[in-house]
């Protein structure tokens, strides 16, 4: 959500389970359209309910991005979002941004073009201090591509010196040209209801999500909790290869862009989407020709290229 950053404490409702981790949880989250928000609820609930506190921070940008986005704002942010180094100024007082010694860290956030979204970027770089030697669960929600984004965050992380114990990722399942349909009808009408159903993330995604929080509650320590999260970020072969293919197409792309103004810069944007919608319609369909050909094998090269992405790293040890 883009409104006043913030904190919301959750008051426990029960008890820790025997042997299991009874840290209090800290989750830092901006969702723009309120999805991320519905995830991070799913997956804290088991927590609360089992007598974790659960300290929920809400940032947004000064500046708040649009939603729905008009069309020329939701193209126009592309170079920035494939732009490691892109900042916006944060909407947070310093001082309610912190995180206790036996606090376990849980930090959401969405994809925007395959990368992290500004915002995210933008809380890992100005405030470091919150994730410098700490045990993180790292949560997305996004449409289905959060690969690419993911391995940055985590390098990030890695290169603060926080350990990622585990993540969750949590998408639209449903076919992939409905959820292309769906999904710009609700970023650009702000309409998340109507033809070809709801979209977003599922109750089903919601109640897996859920499970995950389950697991996680009855995890004792940082290696059970990594155990408990191993599944919680399904991998699709077809996707993730699609993802880590556009996911450098892209970062080329926003690069090219970044230096246009004027009429070379609404030209370049206008030729990217018109060259995103061809590589929708053929790209997709050729990688699933591509695994149907090369069964198993595809499968193993595609997880070669994700180790490290959904497992537990070693603090300060990029993977």
């Amino acid at each position: 959500m883009t409104g006043r950053a913030g904190i919301r404490a959750v008051e426990p409702e029960g008890a820790v389970g025997s042997g299991a981790d009874n840290r209090p949880v800290v989750v830092f989250e901006y969702s723009q359209t309120g999805q991320l928000t519905e995830v991070a609820d799913a997956l804290v609930a088991p927590l609360v309910a089992a007598g974790r506190p659960v300290r929920r921070v809400r940032y947004a940008p000064v500046e708040p991005y649009p939603f729905p986005w008009p069309v020329a704002r939701f193209f126009g942010v592309f170079p920035a979002a494939t732009d490691e180094s892109a900042r916006v100024a944060l909407a947070a007082d310093p001082a309610e941004l912190y995180t206790a010694p036996d606090e376990l860290v849980i930090l959401a956030y969405q994809v925007w073009y395959l990368a992290p979204s500004v915002p995210v970027r933008s809380l890992l770089a100005a405030h470091p201090e919150l994730f410098a030697g700490r045990e993180v669960v790292t949560l997305v929600a996004c449409r289905n591509m959060w690969y690419s984004a993911a391995a940055e965050v985590r390098r990030t992380l890695a290169g603060l010196g926080a350990r990622t114990v585990g993540t969750v990722a949590a998408i639209d399942t449903r076919p992939q040209g409905i959820t292309l349909v769906t999904t710009l009808r609700w970023l650009l009408l702000g309409s998340r209801d109507g033809f070809l159903g709801r979209a977003g993330v599922g109750a089903d995604e919601l109640r897996r999500v859920g499970a995950a929080g389950e697991r996680l509650a009855a995890a004792a320590g940082p290696d059970e909790t990594a155990l408990a999260l191993a599944d919680a970020a399904p991998v699709v072969p077809v996707l993730a290869a699609a993802d880590l293919v556009a996911g450098q197409v892209f970062r080329r792309a926003g690069a090219a862009l970044r230096p246009a103004r004027g009429v070379a810069r609404a030209a370049g944007l206008l030729g990217f989407a018109l060259t995103l919608g061809v590589a929708i319609v053929t790209g997709l369909p050729a990688l699933v020709a591509a695994r149907l050909l090369l069964g198993k094998r595809f499968d193993r090269v595609v997880r070669a290229r994700l180790a490290g992405v959904t497992a537990a790293t070693s603090a300060g040890a990029p993977r």
